[in-house]
């Protein structure tokens, strides 16, 4: 999401950071050997890559805060940090990661005869 896999993600990203105007992009687009089989893309315009591109989720901001000290200091005491709720967030609903994390609990047994469970993360 939003785009159908690695490949044209990796396409989509060359084309939206090489800095083309939209009527460049468009003639790349519009070529034989981009629209062939073997390079299947959900987006055959600009103005559809763009759009793809802008519902992807945006990534954490840092915030910050000044810390007070009680001796002087030649420059600032800045505190910078990320939201952990939002980190956790942002992984869950990474496209990257959607088939690797699993949600359902499981019990796993140190013996078969399951006497013994065993407690990770």
């Amino acid at each position: 999401y939003p785009f159908s896999g690695h490949r044209e993600w990796k396409l989509a990203a060359w084309l939206l950071c090489l800095g083309l105007s939209m009527e460049k992009i468009n003639s790349f687009l519009a070529l034989e050997m981009v629209s062939i089989d073997d390079l299947p893309s959900s987006f055959w315009s600009e103005k559809k890559l763009h759009g793809q591109a802008k519902s992807l989720p945006s990534g954490l901001c840092w915030k910050s805060q000044v810390i007070q000290t009680l001796h002087p200091t030649k420059s600032l005491a800045v505190l910078y940090w990320q939201d952990p709720l939002e980190c956790i967030t942002t992984i869950f609903n990474h496209p990257l990661f959607h088939n690797c994390i699993d949600y359902t609990s499981h019990k796993v047994y140190s013996t078969a005869q399951k006497l013994s469970w065993i407690y990770t993360e």
